[in-house]
């Protein structure tokens, strides 16, 4: 989501089980998430620390949010430091994605999500609502309507840099993720 000079940056989630069954649940779904959201990140757990080194917009952050998500679903307790993510002067999340921040209640609120898929519906040629719609695509690390939302902007505003910056990160990680997958099958 955002490159610090090209450099891949850390996210770190300090689990705090407090018995063996949580160190289990933490166990699945570090692993369903590995499953579901694809991500060049390099990702390391060490005893309760999770580790995961990547640019942001390699699926580093969705992989660390889905995580987060399905930890706090399952009242298991945890830290974590994420170089993407800022508490503002209000005390309100505000969240990097590519050179923007985005204030956390627009990416996790389902009805302004449904707002803006209407919007669109009522609307295709709604700049606003497909750049959102993207943003909070990408944020759930569902790269597929992310890109799209970002290619129908781009068609409407070809010259945005933004968009231009969402496009390129999305499809160099959907490359990398092709190659990747190219060499696992050989």
């Amino acid at each position: 989501m955002a490159v610090t000079s090209g450099n891949p940056t850390i996210c770190r989630i300090n689990c705090k089980p407090r018995h063996a069954g949580e160190r289990k649940t933490i166990a699945y779904y570090l692993d369903l998430t590995r499953k579901r959201i694809p991500t060049c990140a390099g990702i390391n757990l060490e005893g309760n620390e999770l580790a995961i080194q990547g640019l942001g917009y390699d699926g580093r952050c969705a992989f660390c949010r889905y995580f987060r998500k399905a930890l706090q679903n399952r009242g298991i307790r945890f830290s974590c430091t994420c170089p993407f993510e800022v508490q503002d002067n209000s005390c309100t999340w505000r969240v990097k994605i590519g050179s923007v921040f985005f204030h956390q209640d627009l990416l996790e609120d389902e009805e302004k999500y449904l707002s803006y898929l209407r919007r669109v519906e009522n609307d295709p040629r709604d700049l606003e609502a497909r750049l959102a719609l993207g943003v909070i695509h990408e944020y759930h690390g569902r790269f597929a309507p992310a890109l799209a939302s970002y290619w129908a902007a781009h068609d409407l505003d070809p010259e945005d840099t933004f968009i231009k910056e969402r496009l390129q990160d999305i499809l160099s990680l959907l490359q990398q993720l092709l190659s990747t997958s190219g060499q696992q099958q050989n």
